[in-house]
């Protein structure tokens, strides 16, 4: 793997093998987010400070690619674009990704690469050996995102996204298990190319599977239907314990006895929930 700033995306991107004839790489100007008038202000600062550029990488579409487009009532796959977004540092990727796949109202597959050393001058007091293994190990990640979307219900020719699929960051060179399997799955001929609606469905059931790793700790591919209840249920799990977790810091020895069951029973639940996922 070449040793540059590109690195951890240009390993993703390789690793899935898009056809080189859709190979784009243009870039789009920075602007045309901060424009829209659906980000508020925090949003605005946040894509601002943390975004350095964002290129169309990949444009998958039949005269790239000998797929068919998918159109049904509730939703239309003709063309499916590969955006890469260079951050300045991992922050905010997660909510950075829900505001391009809001803004750009095709279906998406966006890579995230952190393209300067502005995180290692955050850590440079520390020592010169820690910059160098903080560098090497955020310059060697990469996350990726999808989100399904559909046709407004309320708006003519408007588009909603029905869930945001953004992964943590994953270093190129230091994947787990369950990492490596996910990367993998996404090759680009072992998907199922009979539409972009098709192409799009199997994305949606892979990063499903690394949502459920994620709390199992294997990757496995399902349908993704099948499972997203189950996860919607850990998450509220999840955020239940943090909550008590939060309050036992300030209650009486008695109420820490009545929370620290809770939690307890919180986790028992999460853990079955995620031994079935």
């Amino acid at each position: 793997m070449p040793d540059n700033k590109k690195a951890a995306i240009d390993y993703v991107w390789n690793a899935i093998s898009f056809p080189e004839a859709a190979l784009l790489g243009k870039r789009v100007p920075k602007k045309q987010f901060l424009e829209s008038g659906e980000l508020v202000a925090s949003d605005k600062k946040l894509f601002r400070e943390n975004v350095k550029n964002v290129y169309w990488e990949y444009t998958l579409k039949p005269s790239t690619c000998p797929v068919l487009p998918y159109r049904d009532n509730e939703r239309e796959y003709l063309e499916v674009a590969v955006l890469q977004v260079e951050m300045n540092s991992q922050k905010g990727h997660k909510r950075i990704a829900e505001i391009i796949h809001r803004i750009i109202p095709y279906p998406l597959m966006i890579g995230f690469y952190v393209g300067t050393t502005e995180h290692t001058e955050y850590t440079e007091k520390e020592s010169i050996n820690s910059v160098s293994s903080v560098s090497s190990v955020v310059n060697k990640s990469f996350a990726l995102s999808i989100a399904p979307k559909r046709f407004s219900q309320t708006e003519q020719g408007a588009y909603v996204a029905e869930r945001f699929y953004t992964t943590g960051w994953m270093h190129s060179g230091a994947f787990n298990d369950r990492e490596a399997a996910f990367v993998a799955s996404l090759a680009w001929d072992n998907m199922p190319l009979q539409t972009y609606g098709t192409l799009y469905n199997a994305w949606t059931d892979r990063f499903t599977g690394y949502e459920c790793s994620v709390l199992s700790g294997s990757f496995t591919i399902g349908k993704a239907g099948d499972r997203l209840e189950q996860l919607t249920r850990c998450r509220e799990i999840e955020s239940r314990i943090s909550e008590l977790r939060g309050q036992l810091k300030k209650a009486a020895f008695n109420r820490q006895v009545e929370l620290n069951t809770q939690i307890k029973k919180f986790e028992q639940e999460l853990r079955q929930l995620a031994a079935s996922l």
